[in-house]
């Protein structure tokens, strides 16, 4: 047969064997699946929200249309550099830092909207949300393939992406919902915080799996 260059019919052929991984159904026990999808919906909710009432948004805190689409810049300069800094550490680094740091970005980036009015409640909002996105696409192309293995990486990203796309759906409604009920975005904004200081906490004592755990385990 054909052989690719530098190999003759004596090299010994290379030995596989299957990497351990784990079942969408052994994925959705373990808390980390859970803490590594709602981080990631979280995100896909606020991220959404925001972007759809942002005009408005900046206008209750008496900051002009300018201004509001301004701010997508800067952020998007915190979110290249942050991805592109920690795409290349958290190859030989455990992921949990990451996760967290990424949870901080968005708390912060949550608590500068409430403050948007202040000069230093737009920074932490650009700098937390960039941060923060940065490090979403970090966390969303590590986390399932590094905790559960490659085999059934395709079922349990989906279920990730199927959730993050429902809390996508429903964020400009909780914005929407809580303006029309509280005349501010104030209440939408305080359950996202809430949210975000649960999952941080989370993050703080989950433990990582590896997925030679789930070898030989009864499915």
């Amino acid at each position: 047969g054909v052989l690719v260059d530098g190999h003759t019919h004596e090299d010994q052929m290379p030995i596989t064997r299957a990497q351990p991984s784990a079942t969408l159904k052994q994925a959705r026990r373990t808390p980390i699946f859970w803490l590594a999808t709602l981080s990631l919906s979280i995100h896909s909710l606020l991220g959404t929200a925001v972007t759809f009432h942002i005009v408005s948004i900046f206008a209750a805190a008496g900051r002009s249309q300018t201004e509001a689409f301004a701010y997508f810049l800067p952020t998007a300069v915190f979110a290249t550099v942050t991805n592109l800094l920690c795409g290349w550490l958290v190859d030989k680094r455990s992921l949990k830092p990451f996760m967290i740091v990424m949870l901080s970005g968005f708390l912060l980036g949550a608590i500068g909207l409430l403050y948007l009015q202040h000069t230093w409640g737009y920074a932490a909002l650009v700098v937390g949300f960039g941060i923060g996105g940065g490090l979403w696409s970090v966390t969303s192309n590590l986390a399932f393939i590094r905790n559960f293995g490659p085999l059934h990486l395709g079922e349990i990203s989906g279920l990730c992406t199927s959730i993050m796309v429902f809390a996508s759906a429903i964020g400009p409604a909780l914005f929407s919902l809580g303006l029309d009920y509280f005349d501010s975005y104030d209440a939408a904004l305080w359950v996202c915080i809430c949210a975000l200081v649960l999952l941080l906490g989370f993050a703080f004592v989950v433990r990582q799996n590896a997925p030679n755990e789930f070898v030989n385990v009864d499915v």
